[in-house]
């Protein structure tokens, strides 16, 4: 079903920086280089079909562009809002603040690619 406006923009209140883009949700996701842009993107892409709800993904060298529509319903439906939710989750997890095991990346600016 699609949502009405107030419904979208009750949303995307509880998502990390996605905004309306005509029909769809967008999201732009800075990054430091193009390895981080291919990684995230396959990273993207593995939760999609897991999904089975598929962005549109603009790639450039130093960014990812994500755009969320549901077609069959022409339109943004709960799909969109729900796979947003996992995209922003993959991008934020920070694993050095779970239960310690997992240390996350080192604080050299080498090692980033997420730039935040």
């Amino acid at each position: 079903m699609k949502l009405n406006d107030k419904d979208i923009n009750s949303a995307l209140l509880d998502l990390d920086g996605w905004i309306i883009d005509g029909s769809r949700i967008k999201k732009i996701i800075p990054m430091y280089n193009w390895k981080g842009v291919m990684m995230l993107a396959n990273a993207i892409g593995h939760i999609a079909e897991r999904a089975w709800h598929h962005p549109d993904i603009l790639l450039s060298f130093s960014s990812i562009t994500v755009f969320l529509s549901t077609h069959d319903v022409g339109g943004i439906s709960q799909k969109d809002i729900a796979l947003a939710k996992k995209i922003d989750d993959l991008i934020n997890w920070d694993p050095s603040k779970d239960d310690g095991s997992l240390e996350g990346n080192p604080l050299g600016s080498e090692h980033r690619y997420i730039a935040k």
